[in-house]
């Protein structure tokens, strides 16, 4: 009586103990999958940042080109603004010189 006992307790242990392994399997094999699509996801992340990196780069040093480009040509500008305004002022004192001299000459007659 003792060994049909601990016969049928090893024996209902032995079917939990395979029915449970179908469901670990069944556990570890999804687990592995969602591991690979989280690996799969997290690579294309990667790409994302690494792409999206090199496009910041790319702006930064667009940016930079364009703020040499717009100081140079500021500089340009103050420098004709300058001359510009020198002329206009060598303009006057020709203007005020060629006045004196119409009115010597108007003077001399």
């Amino acid at each position: 009586m003792d060994n049909f006992i601990l016969l049928s307790i090893l024996g209902v242990l032995a079917l939990y103990f395979y029915s449970n392994t179908s469901t670990y399997k069944s556990l570890y094999y999804k687990t592995i999958e969602e591991k690979k699509l989280l690996e799969e996801k997290n690579k294309n992340l990667e790409q994302l940042k690494d792409k999206f990196e090199k496009q910041i780069q790319f702006s930064l040093s667009t940016i930079n080109d364009s703020q040499d480009s717009l100081k140079s040509t500021r500089d340009d500008y103050q420098a004709l603004k300058i001359k510009n305004t020198e002329l206009e002022h060598r303009n006057k004192l020709l203007q005020d010189r060629v006045n004196e001299l119409y009115t010597s000459v108007g003077n001399v007659s």
